[in-house]
């Protein structure tokens, strides 16, 4: 039998079987030590397992902008969202003194309690997208809200605000840019 091959089972009654390995057998003095990783790679990896793929932010960020009632949505990439994810609607916006926690890892405004989900009608709720889109690349969200006479602007990274939203113009809605970094493409890399 060739090393890597399996060998049928040792007998009709069992499901036992022996896997042998081309590598020379690990005999250290003692095995390696587990740690716990540090939170910025923790983040980095759950980032992964949301937002798989360029695609998978897209259409995460589309499914926000229908839940904030977008009659218009517009969708820009570059190199295939490997560099650039624009996501651009007419929804209700998003108020100013959400902005802060806006990319934080567990907020949503689509419920508040777990017995919200009975009737949960929105598309997401669980409040990871966002947040994973930061730990890839940088994101600039720009927004109004109905009746202001001026929108916000703010950007983060690693679910964190980088500063205050400054007041700006804006058209009605919201606009989601995602500049990616190496990141999405070494995830991608991994999980494609």
């Amino acid at each position: 039998m060739e090393p890597g091959e399996h060998s049928p089972p040792t007998s009709p009654e069992t499901d036992l079987m022996e896997i042998k390995t081309e590598k020379t057998p690990y005999s250290p003095s003692e095995p390696p030590k587990i740690h716990r990783l540090d939170e910025s790679v923790v983040n980095r990896i759950a980032a992964g397992e949301v937002i798989q793929r360029p695609v998978s932010a897209i259409k995460e960020l589309v499914e926000n902008s229908l839940d904030a009632h977008s009659t218009s949505i517009n969708v820009v990439v570059k190199d295939g969202g490997l560099k650039l994810i624009q996501v651009s609607d007419d929804g209700h916006g998003i108020r100013r003194e959400d902005l802060p926690i806006l990319c934080e890892r567990h907020t949503t405004s689509k419920l508040t309690n777990y017995e919200d989900l009975q009737s949960i009608k929105s598309m997401g709720f669980r409040g990871e997208a966002l947040a994973s889109m930061t730990y890839v690349g940088h994101v600039t969200v720009t927004t109004i809200t109905p009746g202001k006479l001026h929108g916000y602007r703010v950007s983060y990274r690693d679910g964190v605000m980088e500063y205050e939203p400054k007041p700006c113009a804006a058209v009605k809605g919201t606009q989601i840019m995602v500049c990616v970094n190496w990141t999405f493409e070494f995830i991608c890399g991994l999980l494609v």
